[in-house]
């Protein structure tokens, strides 16, 4: 497997979640990744997404969200690039996943999931811009999945 690339513009709106997903199936046959690694990448993006259509516009106009994934031998690199307020993704508290659901604050898992299933995050904000970067080791062993359930 060579370097792998899929870029897409996206608009804020959900049903641009079709676009995401699409792009992930093309770069999952092209790159050889597990199955579970597949299923978080699907969620990380989805969430990343979600997030930014939900929460990060104040008004109802049209905005692009630039999405590039980026895949060689050993990582997946992902990077979203959106006009939408400022949100600094490394600097969101980590929710209490112990306290009992009717006493949790509402929000914040989706980031923490993203943040549980990727090695590394970064955040900039450049020209009225968010930029978030996230790399994710790929291990190359779907094989050894597929044969442990067979058994």
């Amino acid at each position: 497997m060579g370097k792998v690339k899929v870029s897409i513009k996206l608009k804020n709106r959900l049903k641009d979640l079709e676009k995401i997903n699409k792009a992930v199936l093309k770069l999952h046959t092209a790159i050889d990744c597990t199955k579970r690694e597949f299923k978080e990448i699907d969620l990380v993006l989805e969430e990343l997404f979600t997030n930014v259509v939900s929460h990060g516009f104040n008004d109802d106009k049209e905005h692009e969200i630039d999405l590039s994934l980026s895949c060689d031998e050993t990582s997946l690199m992902i990077r979203m690039e959106d006009d939408g307020k400022p949100f600094d993704i490394t600097a969101a508290g980590i929710p209490d996943t112990r306290c009992a659901i009717e006493k949790r604050c509402v929000g914040g898992l989706g980031i923490h999931f993203v943040k549980h299933f990727i090695d590394e995050c970064t955040y900039s904000r450049k020209n009225g811009k968010n930029i978030v970067v996230l790399k994710k080791k790929i291990s190359n062993d779907d094989h050894l999945e597929t044969d442990s359930k067979a058994k």
